[in-house]
């Protein structure tokens, strides 16, 4: 594989974005949208053993290249961006801003997936510092007054984390001699070049205190950006940490403490913040920033532990991977379940949303929940002292989670955003594609990499209860509110009105069969006597007593006549029988009574 092939798979979308320009290439442009990241897909795909070209020609030279890491990353990344291209097309379809938009959505994508490919300290650096300031023309393109505050904020975090990440990047490189990434992460830098690499990442990461632009940005952008920045942009950061941070190498005691607190606090103070906005979108933003807590614990993991490095680093770009999808679809179901005309579809989409949703909290089986798992016994590797208390955030990360997305979910049906005018089943494909393959993660991954995959494919079974529990608190929380809207009484009588309706209409029922059983008391005596006067049947039943009586008389006199006199002896005729014997009947001997006199004496 030539230079050429990693230029073209990142140059085609630069062209693409200059090529907008021009009004007369825009429609068919526009339909090309979904290709743009096709050929940076193909390049992923077509080498499966590390590669690495270079071009002295630029500058300080140019060194890009694929290996295990990066080549999973860039496979994962450029699904989602053709999925959001697809949605994008029919989202800007009517937009007087499209161009602007299409411009800065191409540029942003040259940047993302080049960093991926970067293997040199300048070309990461001008690829990272392209997608980051390219993303504020998505963030600030509705030019509303919300989209202008979070482009704002943004726009500074962003400034702020370039600088650091600069000062971090050229630090480094000093101390090592060599701008190559594989020479910063084999490296024992000091501890102020990675406290600077960790804090320009992190704002990219979104890990708390370094998150407040992230929910903004992700409520403010249109939804094909929304996917793209949640799932694809925020994991630049965590990208960057694991190619220029020597993790695993040497142990960063301090640098691991405060990265694992970090993470501790985003997963629930994340919770807190999200569960009171009142924009879908927003809540989901929220919901970004406690994933990347949980990104958070597995990277003080390597800091502080470095044996515990090899078992940690494939988890956590598992769990890029499965975040990557399921927020990108959890992004464009909200667009397609906006956009729909009819409760029906709405409901058939909201049925969909579950899938990301569920897979996102960790319901068991799913990419979420093996995960967190397998990331649980790789931390049981690391600080015996941290190893409980991680174990129990993962765990409780599951009820945080889905009472994020239930919140969401509440808010996408309470107020829905506004969609553009288009066709919805346009928006409901790359959604329904997304959460398809966020479901579908587990059987994907051991095919890309059965090394990789060896880890999540022997984790341990998850329980269902912290899913179970964040959702019977959401359902308790959502009656709670409803009975609090329209108070207590009218609650209590609502959910008490359909036992009264039922036992009413039993008490109905029941009057209503006690009346048809007394008019029947009434109606048969009289259809009875009608019935006996107009057949004559008082004569007959005299007639038929008279009958029956006389039948019983024939019966007895025929009884009679088979009684017969004492049977003769037959040498002679019938002697008289002596006291104390009985004459035997022709039928057989009679039984001999028991009260005769014996001997002749007779009793007194």
């Amino acid at each position: 594989m030539t230079l050429s092939a990693f230029l073209f798979a990142l140059g085609w979308p630069l062209a693409m974005a200059f090529a907008l320009l021009w009004e007369g290439a825009r429609p068919v442009l526009w339909r090309m949208m979904p290709l743009a990241p096709l050929p940076a897909l193909v390049l992923a795909l077509l080498n499966t053993a590390p590669l690495q070209v270079t071009g002295a020609w630029l500058m300080l030279g140019l060194t890009l290249g694929i290996d295990d890491t990066s080549r999973l990353f860039l496979v994962f990344t450029t699904v989602l961006w053709i999925a959001a291209g697809a949605a994008a097309r029919h989202w800007m379809r009517a937009d007087p801003r499209a161009t602007a938009f299409g411009v800065a959505f191409l540029l942003a994508m040259s940047g993302n997936l080049g960093l991926i490919v970067a293997q040199d300290a300048v070309t990461f650096y001008a690829a990272f510092a392209l997608m980051s300031f390219a993303s504020y023309g998505l963030v600030i393109h509705t030019r509303s007054d919300s989209a202008d505050r979070a482009a704002k904020l943004y726009i500074a975090f962003v400034v702020a984390g370039e600088l650091i990440l600069f000062s971090g990047l050229v630090l480094a490189a000093t101390q090592v001699g060599s701008i190559l990434l594989a020479d910063l992460r084999t490296a024992a830098l000091d501890g102020l070049a990675v406290a600077l690499l960790l804090a320009g990442f992190g704002v990219k990461l979104g890990v708390m205190p370094l998150h407040f632009w992230l929910p903004p940005a992700h409520g403010a952008a249109p939804v094909p950006a929304s996917a793209v920045l949640s799932g694809a942009m925020i994991k630049a950061g965590l990208f960057g940490i694991v190619s220029a941070v020597p993790l695993g190498v040497v142990a960063y005691d301090d640098h691991g403490t405060v990265v694992m607190a970090a993470g501790m606090v985003t997963i629930f103070a994340a919770l807190l913040l999200g569960v009171q906005r009142s924009a879908a979108k927003e809540v989901l933003g929220f919901s970004s920033v406690g994933q990347m807590g949980i990104i958070a614990l597995g990277l003080g993991a390597g800091l502080m532990t470095p044996e515990a490095w090899p078992a940690i680093a494939p988890l956590l770009l598992f769990l890029a991977a499965h975040h990557a999808l399921a927020k990108g679809a959890l992004f464009l179901g909200v667009g397609a379940f906006a956009a729909q005309g009819s409760a029906t579809s709405r409901g058939l989409i909201t049925v969909l949303w579950l899938v990301p949703a569920l897979v996102l909290a960790g319901l068991p089986a799913t990419s979420g929940a093996l995960g967190k798992e397998a990331l649980k016994a790789a931390l049981a590797e690391g600080s015996a002292v941290w190893a409980p208390w991680l174990t129990l955030a993962l765990t409780l990360s599951g009820v945080a989670t889905t009472l994020l997305v239930a919140r969401a979910l509440a808010l996408m049906w309470l107020s829905p955003p506004k969609a553009p005018p288009t066709r919805s089943e346009a928006l409901a494909l790359p959604f329904a594609g997304l959460a398809g393959l966020s479901l579908a993660l587990p059987a994907i991954w051991p095919v890309l990499n059965p090394i990789v995959a060896a880890p999540v494919l022997q984790a341990a079974p998850a329980a269902f209860w912290p899913v179970g529990l964040g959702i019977a608190v959401a359902l308790g929380v959502a009656v709670t509110a409803h009975a609090q809207r329209i108070g207590v009484s009218v609650f209590f009588d609502g959910i008490t009105a359909p036992p009264r309706a039922l036992v009413r209409q039993l008490e109905n029922v029941w009057a209503a069969k006690r009346r048809a059983a007394r008019r029947m008391g009434y109606a048969i005596p009289r259809s009875v006597e009608a019935a006996a006067q107009r057949w004559r049947l008082g004569q007959t039943a005299i007639v038929g007593l008279i009958a029956m009586f006389l039948l019983v008389e024939a019966v007895a006199a025929v009884r009679d006549d088979r009684i017969t006199a004492p049977a003769e002896y037959l040498d002679g005729p019938a002697a008289t029988p002596t006291p104390g014997t009985m004459p035997e009947s022709i039928d057989g001997p009679q039984m001999e009574d028991t009260d005769a006199p014996r001997d002749g004496v007779s009793d007194p």
